[in-house]
């Protein structure tokens, strides 16, 4: 189906193609029991340094069951677990955010084959 905003849509396949904008690593997270984000890392090539950003959209449990089969659960780790990372994989670390009781810091985990996010849990200290 054509639409307006898409008069040729092999005209806009070849575009996004060659777009410095392109979407990387996507994920579901669930923060607390049906409290779902999906996670997806915007990488922008421009001249100077590259940007790598996430952007966090809150989700319905449904939204978050729809997505799940297609772009996956993100990997959360506690502060102390042990990681298992594959030799040569770039680790970046995007940004953190505060859900809760907890700081989340956001990785992005590449490897040749490989683009994931990658979440570390670490709970904020309690004011007394």
């Amino acid at each position: 189906m054509i639409t307006p905003e898409s008069p040729n849509p092999t005209a806009n396949d070849k575009m996004c193609q060659r777009s410095p904008v392109g979407i990387g690593a996507t994920c579901v997270a669930e923060l607390a029991p049906n409290v779902f984000v999906l996670l997806v890392e915007v990488e922008v090539e421009v001249p100077g340094e590259d940007i790598q950003e996430v952007l966090i959209i809150r989700l319905t449990p449904a939204q978050a069951a729809a997505l799940i089969p297609e772009v996956g659960r993100c990997l959360i780790i506690d502060k102390d677990d042990p990681v298992i990372v594959d030799p040569g994989a770039q680790i970046n670390l995007i940004c953190v955010f505060v859900f809760g009781e907890n700081a989340f810091l956001v990785y992005d985990v590449e490897t040749n084959t490989t683009d994931r996010l990658v979440l570390v849990r670490i709970p904020l200290c309690p004011i007394v």
